[in-house]
């Protein structure tokens, strides 16, 4: 990076040449290398050159070094195998793959972002030639936590610069205990897995997930399968105007799983590529003799871009939302009586961008500041209605005296009675501070699960 480094490479290397690597993303062409003294000495292409390449810095090459590293391991053990780099959509590198058919052993190094639904893809793929995987993870997110619930540690990766080189390490993640980092040369692989020292001293056997089993408290999550009709293949036979699905579903504090999801037919169709909170309400039913279950559902809200990339169950780089192909659910079975219609409870509502707490509520606002308040109150008061039986005593109280005070303001405002148009501001907010509340109540925040409010159109 200084011309004086530049100019010692110059002289050992003369005859060489430079290149922008499509496997860095880039487009091939030749660069070369520019001397300065007076800011960072660097490769640049030749005038008129059109490259899209976006990752430039000194870690976007790690899938590389991943690569040569592994490569180097097989080497040095005698394990015939082949090591591949994959691109899952932003470009080459976003994971490695390693096979190794003579012991029974797949390893996949995980760069980029990755979601649940994505990773469950990616399992079920490589479950196909009956070889377990490894899974060794670059990044942080709710699929990390995932995974360490379900195998009780996690493989985690990261390359440190040694001058020129990037140097590949692999550390081990246990609950309540520090990470443990090794050099990838320090490691092995064997049938149970790529072993670190402190795996070897542990001596684990491969992880075996545990079939989901718990009762439906609270709130829960669910994100439509793509394609997901499950009518003919639903190992639980329910009655009533219903219209069955798979989807992945998470109750609060529990683990993801693919589970079959029973829906009234009159409500709003649940969209693969969005996710949806049941605040209350879901069932679980189960098969006789416990062969299998299905999760029943009565109301359920979708949530938007920002909550539902927080749960986990998507990411940006997600399948678009698209209706379920789907009919009503036939049979002889009970699937327990809808308590209360579920068709408005389900709709989303749009909201609004106007008419916040923050609004001024002096006169000056007029009709604007009022049509905002009656806006954003209706919007609260449609998130907050779903929730209301769910709740302890002291959320439910103030969220129903919010609830009953917005909606006498929203008749007195709409019949221009005294001084209501003034009052909205305070009405939204008590209703803003009665969803926080009832989100509590719900330990929805302490399960770092998104608000309740829907998705605007």
């Amino acid at each position: 990076m200084d011309h004086h480094e530049l100019d010692h490479w110059r002289k050992l290397h003369p005859d060489y040449t430079y290149w922008c690597g499509i496997q860095l993303g880039g487009c091939g062409g030749e660069l070369s290398d520019r001397r300065y003294t007076d800011k960072v000495c660097h490769f640049a292409h030749h005038p008129n050159a059109v490259c899209h390449r976006t990752a430039n810095g000194e870690s976007s090459a790690d899938h590389l070094f991943i690569k040569r590293g592994v490569e180097r391991l097989l080497e040095r053990q005698g394990v015939p195998g082949k090591v591949s780099i994959r691109d899952l959509g932003a470009g080459p590198g976003g994971a490695v793959d390693l096979l190794a058919p003579g012991i029974r052993l797949r390893v996949r190094f995980q760069l980029g972002a990755l979601d649940f639904p994505a990773w469950r893809r990616a399992a079920d793929e490589f479950d196909e030639d009956a070889v377990g995987v490894d899974w060794i993870l670059a990044q942080d997110g709710p699929v990390t936590q995932e995974l360490l619930d379900r195998q009780g540690f996690l493989l985690r990766v990261r390359l440190v610069t040694h001058g020129g080189e990037r140097r590949v390490h692999i550390g081990v993640q246990e609950h309540g205990h520090p990470l443990h980092w090794a050099p990838l040369e320090e490691c092995t692989l064997s049938p149970t897995g790529l072993l670190t020292p402190h795996l070897e001293r542990a001596r684990p056997s491969r992880p075996h997930h545990e079939p989901a089993g718990f009762p439906v408290q609270g709130a829960l999550l669910f994100a439509p399968v793509p394609g997901g009709e499950a009518t003919a293949s639903a190992p639980v036979v329910v009655g009533g105007d219903r219209r069955l699905l798979a989807a992945y579903v998470k109750p609060v504090g529990s683990a993801v799983t693919r589970a079959f999801l029973s829906v009234p037919a009159d409500t709003e169709i649940p969209l693969a590529g969005q996710v949806y909170l049941v605040p209350d309400g879901a069932r679980v039913l189960v098969a006789e003799g416990g062969t299998g279950w299905i999760v029943a559902a009565e109301r359920y809200i979708r949530l938007n871009a920002d909550e539902a990339q927080r749960t986990g169950l998507w990411s940006p780089s997600a399948v678009p939302a698209v209706a379920c192909e789907r009919s009503p659910a036939g049979g002889t079975g009970q699937a327990g009586a809808v308590a209360e219609s579920s068709a408005d409870a389900s709709r989303p509502t749009s909201t609004s961008t106007a008419g916040t707490a923050a609004d001024d509520d002096g006169p000056s606002g007029g009709a604007n500041h009022r049509s905002g308040h009656s806006k954003r109150a209706r919007d609260l008061i449609s998130q907050l209605r779903p929730l209301e039986g769910a709740l302890g005593e002291a959320a439910g109280k103030q969220v129903t005296r919010a609830i009953n005070g917005a909606e006498l303001w929203l008749a007195a405002a709409a019949n221009d009675r005294g001084g209501a148009a003034n009052e909205g501001g305070r009405h939204v907010r008590q209703l803003e501070l009665a969803l926080r509340a009832a989100k509590r109540d719900l330990r929805l925040e302490h399960e770092a699960l998104p608000s309740v409010r829907p998705l605007s159109p």
